[in-house]
C-alpha cells in the first residue's frame, strides 16, 4: 500500500511539468496522450521507492541477525543450564560427585570440569578434604571400579564406586550380593571374612531399592550401598579405618547412604533430576 501511494505521487509530480496541450487540439486528441503518459509513468521506479526498499531489506537482514543471535544465546543458556561443575559444592565441608559409569577403555581422569548432566549415571557425597584418585584400566576392567576418592589427610579413608553390567534385579539373598562382589575384590573378601559384625538394611528412594551394609572388624568400618538400575549393578563403598572418631564414622555413613542412581533414560526423568540438582 505504501509503495503504490508513493508511485502515484511521483506520477503526478512528473505529469505536472508537461506542457499543456494546444486549444486547437480537441479533447479527443488529448486523451490518448494523457493515457500514454499515465501508462508510462506507472512503470517507472522512483528513486525514493528504491531507497526505501534498500532500507527495508537492511532492516529485515538486521532483524534476522538479531533473531539468530538471540537463538544462539538461548541455546547456549539452555546448554549452560544442563551443565554442572563436578564435583558440585554443597554445604560447608561437603561436595557431590557425579559418576559416568564409563567403560574400561575410558579410565582415568579427574573431576573439576563442567560436564553435561546427561552423561551422569549416579552420584554420592564426599567430604571437601577428599581428592579424586585415578582408577587404572586393570581396576576398571577386573572389578568394575568406576571412581575413587581419598582423604588428603588419611589415605586409608576412601570411598569408591563399583558398577557392573548384566544385572536385571537385586538378588533376594541380600548377603549373597555382597559375596558376589567380593569375588573380584580381595580386600572385600578379607573384610567379610574378618568382620566382627555385618548388618543389612534396605531403603527406598524415589521407587528405587537400595541395600545398605555395615561391616565392622579389624579393618575399621565399611559402609556399603548397592542397587540395580537399567540392567546395571551399582555399589558404593566408604571405608573408615579403625580408631576413627564418631564424626569420621558419620561421614562414612553419609558417603554411602547419599548414593543415588540418576534416571536419565527419558526426558521426564532427566527434567526431574535437573530440578533436584537445582535444589541441591
Amino acid at each position: 500500500m505504501f509503495s503504490q501511494t508513493h508511485v502515484r505521487s511521483v506520477s503526478f509530480a512528473r505529469a505536472s511539468p508537461l506542457r499543456a496541450p494546444s486549444p486547437s487540439r480537441g479533447s479527443l486528441a488529448r486523451a490518448p496522450r494523457a493515457a500514454a503518459a499515465a501508462s508510462s509513468s506507472s512503470h517507472i521506479t522512483p528513486v525514493g521507492a528504491a531507497s526505501i526498499d534498500r532500507r527495508e531489506a537492511l532492516m529485515a537482514s538486521t532483524a534476522c541477525a538479531v533473531l539468530a543471535t538471540f537463538g544462539a544465546f538461548a541455546r547456549d543458556a539452555s546448554a549452560a543450564a544442563d551443565a554442572i561443575v563436578n564435583p558440585q559444592p554443597l554445604e560447608a565441608g561437603w561436595m557431590r560427585f557425579y559418576g559416568e559409569a564409563t567403560s574400561s577403555s575410558s579410565y582415568g581422569g579427574y573431576g573439576g570440569n563442567e560436564n553435561n548432566f546427561d552423561k551422569f549415571k549416579y552420584y554420592f557425597d564426599v567430604p571437601s578434604n577428599f581428592e579424586r584418585d585415578t582408577v587404572n584400566k586393570v581396576e576398571k576392567s577386573t572389578n568394575g571400579t568406576d571412581a575413587r576418592w581419598k582423604s588428603k589427610e588419611n589415605k586409608s579413608e576412601v570411598v569408591y564406586c563399583v558398577t557392573l553390567a548384566g544385572y536385571k534385579a537385586l538378588k533376594e539373598d541380600r548377603e549373597g550380593i555382597l559375596s558376589d562382589l567380593a569375588l573380584s575384590d580381595y580386600n572385600l573378601q578379607d573384610a567379610i571374612v574378618g568382620s566382627d559384625s555385618l548388618t543389612v538394611s534396605e531403603r527406598v528412594e524415589d521407587g528405587q531399592t537400595y541395600v545398605d551394609y555395615v561391616l565392622v572388624g579389624f579393618f575399621g568400618t565399611i559402609y556399603v550401598s548397592i542397587t540395580v538400575y537399567a540392567s546395571r549393578l551399582y555399589s558404593v563403598f566408604a571405608v573408615i579405618p579403625e580408631g576413627s572418631s564418631a564424626e569420621e564414622l558419620e561421614k562414612g555413613k553419609r558417603m554411602a547412604t547419599a548414593f543415588r542412581t540418576i534416571n536419565n533414560r527419558d526426558e521426564a526423568g532427566a527434567a526431574a533430576d535437573l530440578e533436584f540438582y537445582a535444589r541441591s
